[in-house]
């Protein structure tokens, strides 16, 4: 057993937990659930360290794992990624008509009321905006809302 603690398998012992640890340490960083793979092949070569298997053994078990982790659960990561738009009721603003409070120009944010709440403001077609013009909800980016000019409808 003393030659077991003073042997190539000890360093590949804390080799595999320094792989784990660094592996769970990203995966906590990024969060996209792919380093988590690694963590738990590494637990995989940990075990064959343990049990006495050689080097190339324990990164077999380790390449093994890990590949068949990922493969197996890409499907489900690739669905989880999908779904990342969240609907708000934000969204009934598409198409109102709001006031420019802050003037908006093509370099910059402003402001417009619309639904008697304040919202910052780009404009959509790099158009300017001066403060009290009417303008139309096109879309929303994150917080902002992009505006575009009211079209003039000519009736005959």
């Amino acid at each position: 057993m003393l030659s077991f603690w003073g042997s190539t398998q000890m360093y590949m012992i804390i080799i595999w937990i320094l792989v784990a640890i660094i592996a769970v340490v990203l995966e906590t960083e990024s969060a996209e659930l792919v380093s988590i793979w690694f963590s738990l092949g590494a637990i995989g070569g940990l075990l064959a360290a343990i049990l006495e298997a050689n080097v190339i053994v324990q990164m077999a078990v380790f390449a093994g794992v890990s590949f068949i982790l990922v493969l197996a659960t890409r499907p489900l990561v690739a669905k989880l990624q999908k779904n990342t738009e969240v609907r708000t009721n934000a969204d009934r603003l598409i198409g109102k008509v709001g006031e420019v409070t802050r003037e908006i120009t093509p370099f910059s944010k402003g402001e417009v009321i619309v639904d008697f709440r304040t919202w910052t403001a780009i404009s959509l077609n790099n158009q300017s905006f001066a403060v009290g013009d009417k303008v139309v909800v096109a879309r929303i980016e994150g917080n902002k809302l992009v505006v575009d000019a009211i079209q003039e409808i000519n009736i005959k």
